[in-house]
């Protein structure tokens, strides 16, 4: 009886201890496991919101751009800054335009002094048929104001410029002596205006009715001592005429 007993009692001891020794195994691998669930604490974050906080998503969504809105940003912004665009070019494209527009409308119009218009200048030194030759320039000033509409458009005093056309001596057969002048140029505002005037012929003219008469006559002229040359004094004054309109800024 004693001996059952015994080894009853230490069946149920070996039972006991073993019970014992596989709840203590399972509470390691429990605790085991529960350690390594937090070691990935990105994950957990990243997948809390989603799966039982909605008030989180809702601040994710106002706080954080969605990758949609992301990629529209970037796409908005690549068109504001697409270089093909070139809005700095353009606005100072306009602005290049705009001063343009107000150059031209603060631009004085031009005067234009129509053909036949009279200019009177005053030599600046004498002219003759003997002491002038061909070709040669002459300077002289305006006398008068040109005037167009009420207006003055070129002012008594402006510097004129003028060539002797042609220049013949008494004496030779052809007759009498004879010298030919025109105006070619005035400056206005310290800008050359060309000019083309009438030639202004000074000098006697031997009348008849063909070369023949006419060289006869100066040939009794010049035996009778009645030739006289041709002499223009400085600042005398004296008129020409235009051909050709000019324009006047």
């Amino acid at each position: 009886m004693k001996t059952k007993s015994i080894i009853i009692l230490g069946l149920a001891t070996t039972i006991f201890t073993s019970a014992l020794v596989f709840d203590g195994v399972s509470h390691r691998r429990t605790a085991t496991s529960n350690q390594a669930i937090p070691q990935n604490p990105a994950t957990t974050a990243a997948a809390a919101p989603n799966s039982s906080d909605p008030g989180s998503e809702g601040q994710q969504a106002q706080g954080q751009p969605t990758d949609d809105q992301s990629a529209a940003a970037t796409a908005d912004g690549a068109t504001a800054t697409d270089p093909g665009q070139n809005p700095a070019p353009d606005a100072a494209a306009q602005g290049q335009t705009d001063t343009d527009a107000d150059a031209t409308q603060s631009a004085p119009q031009a005067i234009v002094v129509p053909v036949g218009t009279t200019l009177t200048v005053r030599l600046g030194e004498a002219l003759g048929s003997r002491t002038s030759e061909s070709g040669q320039r002459f300077s002289a000033t305006l006398d008068q104001d040109v005037v167009v509409g009420g207006q003055t458009v070129i002012a008594a005093g402006a510097s004129v410029s003028g060539k002797v056309v042609s220049a013949r001596p008494a004496g030779q057969l052809a007759g009498e002596a004879n010298l030919q002048l025109q105006l070619t140029s005035v400056s206005v505002d310290n800008a050359n205006l060309r000019l083309a005037t009438s030639v202004r012929s000074f000098g006697p003219k031997i009348k008849g009715k063909n070369k023949v008469g006419r060289f006869m006559k100066g040939l009794v002229k010049r035996a009778s001592g009645e030739e006289r040359e041709v002499l223009l004094a400085e600042q005398s004054a004296y008129s020409f005429t235009l051909r050709r309109s000019v324009q006047v800024q």
